[in-house]
């Protein structure tokens, strides 16, 4: 019993030890990482053109042919039209530049990413219709209208989308994102900046 006693107090001072001895060689043991921005920048490109913000936007516009000298009730053609449509805006991380990343000394990653853009603008046909349409007693409906109307009626959808500050929204959420992507990555400290502001001499 005495044996037995005196092996499992040594066992466990020796367990004990080795413990111990680990744990002050991991603390005070220096530890080195390397940061490659290079290979960084190039991870965030191959999200390529990310999607950050969308909008469905409605637009009523009503488009007129008429002549001067001949009243509209004659020879006019009138056209009112309901547009329904989508915006996506978001930012082409392809043209992230290696300059637009840096490294502060508390280890902040810091970058300035492209400007968003809108990215796809379409009218959805399934909601887009004329809601009125007035052709002139002597006049023969123009058959183009409709499509010219369609046209007009796309970009007013992405210049809508634009007043109501799509692009701003879609900034914000990408840097969201892309901290949120850098943070899977391994590094806690995420900053952005915006376009235009230097990246500071060292």
């Amino acid at each position: 019993m005495i044996v037995l006693t005196i092996g499992g107090a040594w066992w466990v001072w020796r367990t004990t030890r080795h413990a111990v001895e680990n744990v002050v060689e991991r603390a005070f043991t220096p530890q080195e990482k390397m940061l490659d921005l290079t290979a960084l920048v190039t991870q965030v490109r191959s999200l390529n053109r990310l999607e950050t913000a969308s909008m469905h936007v409605l637009h009523v516009s009503t488009t007129t042919q008429s002549y001067q000298l001949v009243p509209d009730a004659l020879a006019g053609d009138q056209m009112t039209f309901l547009a329904a449509g989508d915006v996506i805006a978001g930012v082409d991380l392809s043209l992230l530049k290696q300059e637009d990343v840096w490294k502060k000394a508390d280890g902040t990653i810091v970058m300035r990413l492209p400007a968003s853009q809108i990215l796809v603008t379409r009218v959805d046909n399934r909601e887009s219709r004329v809601i009125n349409r007035k052709t002139g007693f002597f006049r023969k409906a123009d058959i183009d209208l409709e499509s010219r109307v369609r046209q007009h009626a796309e970009q007013e959808i992405r210049n809508e989308s634009l007043r109501k500050g799509i692009l701003n929204l879609a900034s914000q959420n990408a840097e969201t994102r892309i901290a949120e992507f850098l943070h899977t990555l391994g590094f806690q400290k995420v900053e952005f900046v915006k376009r235009g502001q230097a990246q500071p001499s060292l």
